[in-house]
């Protein structure tokens, strides 16, 4: 050990040659960087600012909207608890909007008449929605024993009729926005022709610093990209051999095992984390990707059919605030103890995300997937959830596809996804069954499954 370590210490210094050799051939690099960064500085700066002009357009109006929904909250909190933090968190929320709605019709009422007046119409409706509450919370004072019903429906029309006026003024801004888009893309163009002349020249300058370091550094590189080759084919018993270069190098080399052992050793236990969820210990969302790969490709190679569900748990967010998230967490961990039960040991239970869940039924027509989708709805809508002081029903929706031709996954997964968007709609605590063509509709989007997800599968 001590004879190697000595080897080391004496070896030529990599970092002192390189210091050397750069100086030599990169001096022109400088020269190039210097006058391309002014240009490319220019350019860059003019893309942001198309970009950021398309954004502030749209940002003020998404936070109004969220401001607009977190004032509902503390509105109905103080109609059921009658707590004085509520009211005044509501009153707060409630300026705070007036405020910003007013400050865009200033901001509007120079050059876009028509976003001016869909602001306004925005700010009048707002502001009798707080007249209203006021007259509600006047009721709520005297201690009156019945709010008005008409007064709580007025309030929440005005709520929604204001969301939906802020939605206009996205259609509103829509021209500038297509206009500034079209800027930025002849901008990034013009970037990016910009970008590739100077990588041209920077090109030819490291062709010529390659050639000046090609002997101090590839063939070392070279034996390094070899026993990397060898660890990315799982050759765990390989060894480094030393090598007879820069002490740089060979101190890589003397680490280099212990590491891969490091990794080995932690190889079983990421494996196995990577495949549950740490909520409910069943098969997570990276698994069932893979589960459902593997059941498409025996599909496809045997032709024999499956069927994959899609179960999203009703109302889930009105436990969560009711009780708490805790009180939430546990309730996900019963319903997949749940379905566990019942659901066939051949099939395979996933959670996909949040309160959504998913289950891959191999080999089973739809009258079969349609008996195990019922089992499932009334052994949760039957069963009483008692956690901690607490007792309350739950029910779910359900989703189901067959697969049984040669369409693609993505495909499938927009049919099911179509059919549990189908199944809320028509008064959660069902079971729809989708045909493929329903999934691809023009207008129908995405609710559960990602694209991101769809782009992995094809």
């Amino acid at each position: 050990m001590s004879l190697y370590i000595k080897k080391i210490t004496t070896s030529a210094s990599l970092t002192r040659r390189l210091k050397i050799s750069m100086i030599l051939t990169t001096l022109p690099l400088f020269l190039l960087a210097g006058i391309g960064l002014f240009l490319f500085q220019k350019s860059t700066n003019a893309f942001n600012d198309a970009v950021e002009g398309i954004v502030t357009d749209a940002v003020p109006v998404t936070e109004l909207k969220d401001k607009i929904q977190q004032t509902v909250v503390p509105f109905n909190h103080f109609i059921n608890r009658h707590q004085l933090d509520d009211k005044t968190k509501f009153l707060q929320l409630s300026r705070d909007i007036k405020k910003s709605l007013a400050n865009s019709i200033k901001f509007e009422q120079k050059n876009h008449s028509l976003t001016n007046d869909i602001y306004r119409s925005a700010y009048l409706k707002w502001r009798n929605a707080e007249r209203i509450a006021d007259k509600i919370f006047n009721e709520v004072d005297r201690k009156k024993v019945y709010i008005s019903y008409y007064l709580l429906q007025d309030f929440y029309q005005y709520v929604i009729e204001t969301t939906l006026a802020l939605d206009k003024v996205h259609l509103a801004m829509q021209d500038r926005v297509n206009i500034r888009y079209q800027k930025a893309k002849e901008l990034r163009s013009n970037t990016l022709i910009l970008s590739s002349f100077i990588f041209l020249l920077i090109y030819i300058t490291t062709i010529i610093s390659t050639l000046v370091l090609h002997r101090s550094i590839i063939k070392p590189i070279k034996k390094l990209e070899l026993w990397a080759n060898n660890f990315s084919r799982h050759q765990k018993n390989h060894q480094l051999l030393t090598l007879d270069s820069y002490k740089e190098f060979e101190f890589i080399a003397s680490t280099y095992n212990k590491l891969c052992q490091m990794l080995y050793d932690d190889q079983a236990v990421l494996e196995q984390i990577n495949q549950k969820d740490e909520l409910t210990q069943l098969n997570n969302h990276h698994a069932f990707l893979e589960s459902l790969k593997t059941e498409h490709i025996r599909h496809q190679t045997y032709n024999r059919p499956y069927t994959i569900m899609l179960i999203n748990i009703d109302h889930i967010s009105s436990i969560n605030e009711n009780y708490s998230p805790h009180i939430g967490d546990l309730s996900l961990i019963q319903i997949s103890k749940l379905l566990e039960k019942s659901i066939r040991r051949t099939d395979i239970l996933s959670r996909y995300y949040g309160d959504s869940f998913v289950v891959i039924l191999p080999e089973i027509d739809k009258h079969e997937a349609n008996i195990t989708a019922e089992r499932i709805l009334s052994s949760i809508s039957e069963h009483v959830f008692k956690i901690n002081d607490f007792k309350f029903g739950i029910t779910v929706s359900i989703g189901l596809s067959l697969v049984q031709g040669k369409q693609s996954l993505s495909q499938d997964l927009r049919c099911v996804d179509f059919a549990l968007q189908k199944a809320k709609r028509s008064g959660r605590n069902q079971i729809h069954f989708c045909h493929l063509e329903q999934g691809k509709t023009n207008d129908f989007k995405l609710h559960y499954f990602t694209e991101n997800d769809l782009k992995l599968l094809d």
